[in-house]
């Protein structure tokens, strides 16, 4: 065997710079303190920040590979006002509920695109997640699995709201349909069609009496909603798609904004059990999109793209009752003096319901809003804008128009308005820079947080200079400035290099480099030119003792033919490297400037390139999307590395005293690659967007990127060893699952094609896992019992489940999957295996293991086979030995919860009653002493009478 080259894995270790990503915000309960904490996205993670102290209180990671895209908290329950729960969608289709008291994640994958919206029921036992493939999917919390998945957008979702009262549930699209879902059949009982373009939000007012819906113009839609006490549900309603003529006069007629109810049109409602009313038109502010409606049911807040957030008031059953007799009793009195008849529907109107505040105007745009009211009339609004920053806004809801909105609490240091496009460690790498548009911050590695930020121009490139007291800057601009690290203090700022006079453009500095004795650095810019300079200290002209550290101009400079994209020097101090715009680089001798090799071969220029620590190798990295490994002898290229990153490679760079190197581009990947066998080692993944750049620690423990995401994120080199054919071929498991992901989803239940209503799980790499142990489950216990009862145990139930018995062992095995997955995995299985599992279940319900759990098992695998197992001479005595003895294990169960139900119904009955009599007794005792201290003072007043 030969000698094969040992790798150790890279993991991803920590995400900073991040305060908040996506498009949602929500706030959150906590130890019942309200409008404090807010759940932000942070790309494929949940940022809870206290909005007070502007601190993190708690981050949720589910470890899936994709980014938040909708938050939804869990209502309260049981008396208190915290939310325990926090539902949260990804754009992989996948949905996870975390416990905000331990965050523990739980898993839920039914949808094959990005979860655009989710909802909860009043009571938290079910949520709801609808995607962009227009499907809707319910849940159910408490047993961790699948209600139903319905069918009947033909757009993406993009709100869905429960009823508190009815077992309903009302969805909207980009069809411009809101639908109307009965529960309890699972099926589109009512179509809304009253807009002619995208629904994208509604909300639910009045206890669910007053629908308000926003789509694409200026302009919010309120109706009616009133359900019957004998809904008619016909047929032709169950089985059809699209709205019926009856339904489609619920359209608006006329595109005049008015709220007086003469103008609307009266119509007969079908036989739907939901009667639907047109009310009028609520006006914005502004006439771009709705892209959010968000209500606590006292205040509704809506926004656009802009940076205005329109509020609404809505108002009690009391006012509007008053408003309505004030109304009623003037156009009675104007009917009096006219002789005319009064109408008693002339006093009915959407004004009365609902009065618009003053908007709130932000400090840029918003791209999630989210509103909280108090009784005492404060409102907080919740808001992220695009820039990584949240803000809290107060107002009241008494406030004026020219009551001017400022921010009470904004969280924005933690990370960068821009994204990241520079980053590099110091020497011994407890420490590392990373410099954006707006700013340079100073990251400690080990606490995880930033010690120090400082404003700056837009920065290209950056170092840290030897000594790890200052960083260098190269700006868009064509600027050098020189930070001191401690004091966040700017030392220089000069113009390095000079704008062209004929474009009168910026001449920025692409590229910096430290010489190998690091006494001075390289600088590369778009003026053609490659300049020379040396660090030097310099008298403080502050006014402190002693000398700073300044750079002068050296004496030497290179002018070049082209832009230049990145300058390099080797660490032995024989080469400088200067690519540049025309597709070509040049090594120079780093004493002469004299050249000594040029470099071709490419499509498009390079925008990185890196030398190894020996000098030996030069590696180049272009628009191209391949990396190029060259020769420093020669200037050979050793290996062309094709399609190294889709749209282009950003930066390269080499870990030290090695031949490995890391690779970043326009894909959002990290690559791993040995230049000595020309292999790549390890991919990456992490980042949503490009990745700007990357930095390898001196030692090579340590890598840190930055990109477009405005994430920062820290890779750890561990002890693991890495072996090349089992990475490749995890690879090749992983994309081919992803194939199958995205394939149609199997008509496995009879009944599917055509229906609404179909199975809500999807198979995923999961599930196969899950049947795989199940079939091994039963292909031990098959040999088990051919073996006879002196059979020694296998390995499985000897030393994994600890059990001699082999139905206790598939007992255990069915017990260790997960719920969610466990009725696809049941699906996968053939026939034959179902019906060895029938035995099994049999056995189970005999012994009365788990009967709950056997119960979901035995429906799960009769059903989709049930014609076929009662055609099976083999299959059908088992059937008809298991529906009696399932209908009487079920009914056992039953009584034994009904039974522990009400003893502890009869406890908490005992229990409040001995509290009863426990206050009673403690305000008699206060009584009595009340009295006896009465008593004392009334003697005490009498010996001092009889004393005078």
């Amino acid at each position: 065997m030969g000698i094969t080259t040992q790798y150790l894995r890279y993991i991803p270790s920590t995400v900073l710079g991040l305060v908040g990503t996506g498009n949602c915000i929500c706030f959150i309960t906590r130890f019942s303190q309200t409008a404090k904490y807010v759940a932000v996205p942070a790309c494929e993670r949940v940022i809870v920040w206290d909005t007070r102290r502007q601190t993190k209180v708690v981050t949720l990671n589910a470890e899936v590979q994709g980014n938040v895209t909708v938050l939804k908290p869990r209502p309260a329950t049981g008396g208190s006002i915290d939310n325990t729960h926090l539902a949260v969608g990804y754009t992989d289709g996948s949905v996870a509920v975390f416990d905000l008291h331990d965050g523990q994640p739980l898993k839920f994958t039914g949808h094959q695109s990005r979860v655009s919206s989710l909802a909860w029921d009043s009571q938290g036992m079910r949520a709801a997640s609808g995607s962009s493939d227009g499907h809707i999917v319910v849940w159910d919390v408490v047993s961790e699995r699948g209600i139903v998945r319905l069918k009947g957008h033909k757009g993406s979702i993009t709100q869905i709201r429960f009823f508190q009262h009815q077992n309903v549930m009302a969805s909207s699209s980009t069809d411009s349909f809101i639908r109307f879902w009965d529960l309890d059949t699972n099926h589109c009982f009512r179509t809304l069609t009253g807009h002619r373009a995208e629904v994208w939000d509604f909300v639910l007012l009045r206890d669910d009496t007053r629908l308000v819906a926003g789509s694409s113009d200026a302009e919010l839609r309120v109706w009616s909603l009133h359900f019957n006490e004998a809904p008619k549900i016909t047929t032709d309603d169950m089985h059809s798609d699209e709205p019926s003529n009856k339904k489609k006069i619920i359209d608006i007629k006329g595109t005049v904004a008015s709220f007086d109810n003469n103008q609307e049109e009266e119509f007969e409602d079908d036989a739907s059990k939901l009667e639907i009313k047109r009310l009028g038109r609520v006006q914005r502010s502004r006439g771009d999109r709705v892209c959010g409606l968000h209500t606590n049911g006292t205040v509704v807040a809506c926004h656009g793209k802009s940076a205005i957030v329109d509020l609404f008031l809505v108002l009690p059953d009391e006012e509007v009752h008053a408003k309505r007799m004030k109304r009623l009793k003037t156009s009675r009195k104007k009917a009096r003096e006219s002789g005319s008849d009064v109408s008693e529907s002339e006093a009915q109107q959407l004004s009365d319901e609902i009065r618009k505040l003053p908007s709130l105007r932000g400090m840029n745009k918003m791209v999630g809003v989210d509103v909280f009211s108090s009784r005492n009339g404060t409102v907080r609004v919740a808001v992220l804008h695009p820039g990584n920053k949240l803000s809290l806004y107060p107002t009241t809801l008494t406030a004026t128009e020219n009551t001017p909105a400022q921010a009470m609490s904004t969280i924005e240091r933690p990370g960068h308005r821009t994204e990241v496009r520079a980053a590099a460690f110091n020497s011994i790498s407890d420490q590392f820079v990373t410099a954006s548009g707006d700013s340079l911050k100073v990251w400690q590695r080990g606490e995880v947080q930033c010690v120090t930020s400082v404003d700056c121009d837009y920065a290209l490139c950056v170092v840290v200079v030897p000594g790890d007291r200052h960083a260098l800057v190269g700006t868009r601009s064509g600027r050098l400035q020189l930070f001191e690290i401690g004091s966040a203090e700017l030392l220089e700022d000069i113009q390095a290099h000079q704008a062209d006079e004929e474009t009168n453009t910026d001449t920025g500095i692409w590229s910096l480099s430290l010489t190998h004795d690091s006494r001075g650095f390289v600088t590369g810019a778009s003026d053609k030119m490659v300049k020379f300079w040396k660090f030097e200290l310099v008298q403080d002209e502050s006014g402190r003792a002693g000398k700073r550290l300044s750079f002068i101009q050296d004496s030497r400079a290179l002018k070049v033919a082209d832009q230049v994209t990145c300058v390099r020097c080797s660490s032995n101090g024989r080469f400088v490297a200067v690519a540049t715009l025309d597709m070509k680089e040049t090594l120079y001798f780093a004493d002469t400037l004299k050249l000594c090799h040029e470099l071709y071969g490419k499509s498009l220029p390079a925008t990185c390139m890196d030398f190894s620590t020996d000098g030996t190798l030069v590696v180049t990295g272009s628009k191209d999307a391949n990396l190029r490994i060259y020769g420093t002898d020669f200037g050979d290229m050793r290996r062309l590395l094709k399609n190294a990153h889709q749209g282009g490679v950003t930066d390269v760079r080499f870990v030290p005293k090695t031949h490995l190197m890391f690779s970043c581009g326009h894909d959002g990947t990290i690559k791993q690659w040995d230049a000595d066998n020309f292999q790549r080692i390890v991919t990456l993944q992490g980042h949503t967007g490009i990745v700007r750049c990357l930095a390898v620690c001196p030692k090579g423990a340590w890598v840190v990127t930055g990109g477009q995401d405005r994430s920062i994120r820290l890779w750890e080199r561990t002890q693991e060893p890495l072996v090349l054919e089992e990475e490749r071929e995890e690879e090749r498991t992983k994309e081919e699952d992803e194939a199958g992901a995205t394939a149609t989803q199997r008509p496995v239940v009879a009944g599917e094609e055509g229906s609404q209503a179909v199975r809500p799980s999807i198979t995923t790499h999961h599930t196969e896992k899950a049947a795989d142990m199940i079939l091994e489950a039963l292909s031990v216990y098959r040999e088990q019992l051919e073996a006879g009862p002196k059979a020694k145990p296998h390995y499985l139930m000897q030393y994994v489940y600890h059990t001699s018995d082999p139905l206790k062992f598939v007992l255990e095995v069915l017990r260790r999957i997960k719920s969610s997955e466990l009725e696809e995995a049941i699906l996968v299985l053939n026939l034959d295996r179902v019906l060895e599992l029938l035995v099994v279940l049999k056995g189970l319900l005999v012994r009365g293991w788990d009967v709950e759990l056997a119960t979901r098992v035995l429906l799960a695998a009769t059903r989709p086979n049930l014609p076929q197992l009662l055609g099976s001479a083999a299959a059908a005595p088992v059937i008809h030995a298991l529906a009696p003895l399932l209908s009487k294990k079920t009914l056992e169960l039953q009584n034994l919860v009904g039974f522990n139900l009400a003893g502890l119904q009869h406890l908490k009955d005992r229990e409040e009653q001995r509290s009863e009599t426990q206050l009673f007794v403690e305000a008699s005792q206060k009584v009595q002493k009340g009295r006896q201290k009465r008593k004392k003072k009334e003697r005490a007043v009498k010996r001092v009478l009889l004393t005078i």
